[in-house]
């Protein structure tokens, strides 16, 4: 499974790509400068690779991956994006209702496993009788932390037959105390006709 875009409220992503770019011409700048300094003449093949738009996406992809997720970048506030990423383990309490799901209202345990970077996600959730897996994603920074997504669920060879394959949707608020707690609601596409609330907690 690919991991997806997710969207954002905070407005981080317009500023901090300039940075970046500051730091890729610097990092050329010194580059060349040094070469020249100590009379060190590059091979023809090596210009390209450490030319200015190669240090940007070096940097990019470095900081994509790693350097936001550093405390010290969240307490400058340089960043507001949580980093959600990790194993979460709980339960889903399922409401009954009366359409395609109706006697499947038994609470169940999850595990949702997230993967994510400053840019990208990918939450998949297991079930002993489904697994399913994020197709799309928001995260909202503002007021409190909200994760939203839209997933899709494939039930397990020894799930009912009353159980098909469906999309739905989750909204589940950030703890904002060490984000160690996900807990919000979630409801499924027609075909399954279910809602409930979820509540997880990092392991």
């Amino acid at each position: 499974m690919t991991a997806h875009t997710y969207s954002t409220d905070s407005t981080e992503r317009r500023y901090i790509p300039f940075f970046i770019a500051a730091a890729a011409i610097g990092a050329t700048f010194l580059t060349f400068h040094f070469a020249g300094k100590y009379h060190f003449t590059l091979p023809w093949w090596a210009s390209p690779p450490i030319d200015t738009m190669a240090f940007y996406g070096a940097f990019y992809g470095f900081f994509d991956r790693y350097i936001w997720k550093l405390p010290v970048m969240h307490r400058l506030r340089i960043t507001k994006i949580p980093d959600l990423s990790g194993t979460w383990r709980g339960r889903v309490y399922p409401v009954e209702t009366g359409g395609a799901s109706a006697g499947l209202g038994a609470d169940t345990d999850i595990t949702v496993s997230i993967r994510q970077t400053w840019t990208t996600m990918l939450v998949v959730g297991r079930t002993t009788l489904s697994e399913s897996h994020s197709l799309s994603g928001s995260l909202i920074t503002s007021d409190e932390y909200t994760l939203s997504y839209e997933y899709t669920n494939e039930p397990s060879a020894s799930a009912p037959d009353t159980m098909h394959a469906h999309r739905g949707v989750a909204r589940l608020t950030v703890n904002d105390t060490g984000t160690a707690i996900l807990e919000g609601e979630y409801y499924s596409g027609r075909d399954r006709q279910n809602i409930g609330t979820i509540r997880l907690t990092r392991s």
